[in-house]
């Protein structure tokens, strides 16, 4: 089974879509108001790391994934002394002691950042998945920022969607423009921020309800970080066993036989799109119930494993089948 992007090697042209979602946001963050533009220059400020890092390998450059986990820390611990925030204090039993303290609170803000950088990189591997993920769960956040009528977050939200749509149209369905990492990587940074902006500037958000935005992408990176360990490999080395990937390889061996890939990369985002976006609308229903949040989040985490696993047997058994008609042959 070959990865999406059969050779990431050297500089790809088409993989410039975080350097023209810069561009598009640039200009735009002047024409806020004076709140949100501050807002918006911190967010461009504090994100300029981990670009940088992500920009390097879509050039062509060698930067490892642990030096690329290493800029989205310092791009997280950029916006922490910008913003002055972090994770705030969370009324749930497990959470209350860790989250009243200062310290601890920075350090967790800084490892969930840079996180979920990692983990929006790691689903980028469909035409359309993370960007069309990306802009539902803008769209998300910009219904809770209305909810407690932060208009300033609200308007940042519109900025960054509208962005994204541009780019989608170049992505989606035929892969003409793709994030690459630099866009994957500050794309994850920017809305992990605006959720801790919303968190800090109205706490009767329940974190743990905005954490169901970014389920899908947490999830998938720890399942996969607990595949390699298991399997002896280094939890940062690259994979085909992604549940967009498995998803593709089972459209591919059940109901494609010729020019698969095209129908079959625009079909496994189409199905795993609703699997997404289900979480976050909770996320608006629940938005002020730790409690129902966490239920949903324990929920959707077994839905999850339960169809990978199944979606990893139905790939498999084709091959199994088909291995033994060639030994009886």
């Amino acid at each position: 089974f070959k990865p999406v992007i059969e050779d990431s090697s050297g500089p790809n042209l088409a993989g410039f879509g975080g350097l023209a979602i810069l561009v598009g946001l640039l200009p735009g963050v002047f024409l806020l108001d004076d709140q949100a533009q501050q807002l918006g220059l911190w967010m461009l400020i504090s994100s300029i790391p981990v670009f940088l890092g992500g920009l390097g390998e879509d050039i062509g450059v060698d930067i490892k994934p642990l030096q690329r986990l290493l800029a989205s820390l310092v791009s997280a611990a950029l916006a922490v002394v910008l913003f002055g925030y972090w994770v705030p204090y969370v009324d749930f039993p497990g959470l209350r002691l860790i989250t009243s303290m200062g310290l601890i609170s920075i350090i967790i803000t800084i490892i969930v950042s840079g996180g979920i950088c990692h983990a929006v990189n790691l689903i980028d591997g469909l035409n359309g998945l993370s960007i069309c993920w990306a802009i539902c769960a803008a769209i998300t956040m910009a219904m809770i920022a209305l909810n407690v009528n932060d208009i300033a977050v609200f308007r940042l939200l519109i900025l960054l969607i509208g962005a994204l749509v541009g780019i989608l149209c170049w992505n989606f369905p035929l892969g003409k423009l793709f994030l690459g990492d630099a866009g994957a990587y500050t794309l994850g940074h920017a809305l992990a921020w605006i959720a801790l902006l919303l968190m800090n500037r109205h706490p009767e958000i329940s974190p743990l309800a905005l954490l169901l935005i970014f389920l899908w992408p947490i999830t998938d990176m720890l399942l996969s970080m607990m595949r390699r360990k298991r399997s002896g490999k280094p939890i940062g080395q690259p994979d085909r066993l992604h549940f967009h990937q498995m998803v593709m390889r089972l459209l591919e061996i059940q109901f494609f036989t010729r020019s698969r890939r095209k129908l079959t990369n625009p079909l496994g985002t189409i199905i795993i799109l609703p699997l997404a976006i289900v979480p976050m609308v909770l996320a608006v229903v629940y938005q002020r119930q730790t409690g129902a949040a966490v239920v949903v989040l324990c929920g959707f985490v077994a839905l999850f494993v339960g169809s990978y696993l199944w979606a990893v047997r139905r790939a498999r058994q084709p091959v199994y089948r088909r291995s033994r008609k060639l030994k009886s042959s």
